[in-house]
């Protein structure tokens, strides 16, 4: 009898088991799926879309305001060679940057003549006027080694007709070695305030 009973109690229980299952509505498949993150319980939330990083799609040049160096993202549409990025550098800030304060201490006679990245050091060939490249100060010289380091460049040295400058720290001390951003880092300032400026405000109130 024990054993008809056994017999009996293990036909039953699958059946037991669907009809709890329906009861609880809980779905049933014909063969394994792969549940989607919404279906799974406690399930952890989605990641927040991350923003794109700074420097992608922008350059980071750094201009003066209020004797600090500050850091002005340029928009751009495609690759930038380094060259090409101080380019943009030495032609000054736009319109909407000088609303904002900003500035260049570097002189319009002073040119790049060129750009080696060696290893993580870019060798930048300073030109100009002689008297002109020497009497550059260290927010010049600041501007320059911060748009290019870290993002291109470990280190940045300057050399003017085939020979090393010497050039000043933030702390004004003078090296001929491989200068960073870290050597400027007490001439850094905030970035630029995200208010509109007068010349969008207007703008956008005469499209209003």
């Amino acid at each position: 009898m024990r054993t008809a009973r056994s017999a009996l109690a293990a036909l039953l229980l699958p059946v037991l088991a669907a009809g709890l299952l329906a009861g609880c509505g809980v779905p049933r498949d014909e063969a394994p799926r792969a549940l989607e993150p919404g279906e799974v319980p406690y399930a952890s939330p989605r990641a927040t879309p991350v923003e794109e990083p700074e420097g992608r799609g922008r350059v980071p040049l750094h201009f003066v305001r209020d004797d600090l160096l500050v850091l002005a993202p340029r928009p751009v549409d495609g690759p930038v060679s380094d060259e090409e990025m101080l380019g943009l550098l030495l032609g000054g800030p736009s319109p909407e940057e000088r609303e904002d304060g900003l500035l260049s201490v570097i002189p319009p006679t002073v040119t790049i003549e060129d750009v080696e990245v060696s290893g993580r050091t870019a060798v930048v060939t300073l030109g100009g006027p002689e008297s002109e490249v020497l009497r550059l100060q260290r927010l010049a010289y600041g501007q320059i080694v911060t748009t290019l380091t870290p993002s291109r460049a470990a280190g940045v040295r300057f050399r003017l007709d085939g020979a090393d400058l010497e050039v000043p720290r933030g702390d004004n001390t003078l090296t001929a070695a491989p200068l960073s951003a870290d050597d400027y880092a007490a001439l850094l300032g905030p970035p630029p305030s995200a208010t509109p400026t007068a010349t969008a405000t207007a703008t956008a109130t005469a499209a209003a």
